[in-house]
């Protein structure tokens, strides 16, 4: 039985594969717009909930997409986003099709509720980021579905993948579908499993072959190394995190009404 998460087939314009991510894109939005039609005041206040994030954190010293990642990992693991001043990173009972960040708000989430706060938060921001739907796991990852997700930002001309769900882990292009984490200690591997965003993002072939051509050069390029990204950039926001603590006590006294309603829409 052929799979439709062998990226071969859709790739290359495979006729049935197509015609079921069709399907399976359509089941989505039906889902996406019965969900935000009954949470349409729960989506309003996580909105809210990101300007008053964006806003917060546009005072604090920070430069570029990767600091503002790795800030991110630590005030979420911190609690100061979450309603009940904790984080847990696991998967909810409930979400909202097509906002699944609402989850950090709510105090637990799993790989795609965090990656999903991360990127509603950098449009906020103005700031560049998309998803990168993955098999993480041993071997290459064929006719095997993505159980994972990151998302990919720009540092320096590169682009690399940052996953906050795991102490904000750093990936490289090694190949135009693989990712590799950037450590001195361990090893780390991630393959692109694009159907996904098919599905989710409504995403063209066009666009995700565009995409692994510009991976392919991503490839081809210098990289930053394990230490200036762990005793430099994730040393400089540890700092900055220390330096900002009572403005991120104010902030969370500040929107703790506004992360309550948000929690408990979302859970009626």
């Amino acid at each position: 039985m052929k799979s439709i998460f062998n990226e071969k087939r859709y790739l290359n314009g495979d006729s049935e594969a197509l015609e079921e991510f069709k399907l399976l894109r359509e089941e989505h939005l039906e889902e996406q717009a019965k969900d935000f039609k009954k949470y349409r005041w729960t989506i309003a206040r996580y909105n809210a909930f990101l300007d008053e994030l964006a806003s917060e954190l546009e005072k604090y010293n920070l430069s570029g997409p990767l600091e503002y990642s790795v800030f991110l990992n630590y005030i979420l693991d911190d609690g100061y986003l979450s309603n009940n001043c904790k984080f847990k990173h696991r998967e909810s009972s409930k979400e909202i099709t097509g906002k699944l960040g609402v989850n950090v708000v709510l105090g637990e989430g799993c790989c795609r509720n965090i990656s999903e706060f991360h990127r509603d938060l950098f449009k906020k921001l103005e700031l560049t980021s998309m998803p990168f739907y993955c098999y993480q796991g041993f071997g290459r990852g064929i006719n095997k579905p993505a159980n994972h997700v990151i998302n990919l930002i720009e540092h320096k001309d590169n682009i690399y993948g940052i996953d906050l769900h795991n102490h904000s882990r750093l990936y490289h292009f090694k190949k135009p579908l693989v990712m590799e984490l950037i450590s001195f200690i361990e090893d780390g591997k991630l393959t692109y499993k694009p159907y996904y965003g098919l599905i989710v993002d409504g995403d063209s072939l066009e666009n995700i072959k565009r995409n692994i051509k510009l991976f392919e050069e991503c490839s081809k390029m210098r990289t930053i190394g394990s230490f200036s990204y762990n005793d430099v950039v994730k040393h400089y926001a540890k700092e900055m995190l220390e330096s900002r603590r009572k403005d991120l006590i104010q902030f969370d006294e500040k929107t703790k009404k506004l992360k309550m309603k948000i929690a408990s829409g979302l859970n009626k």
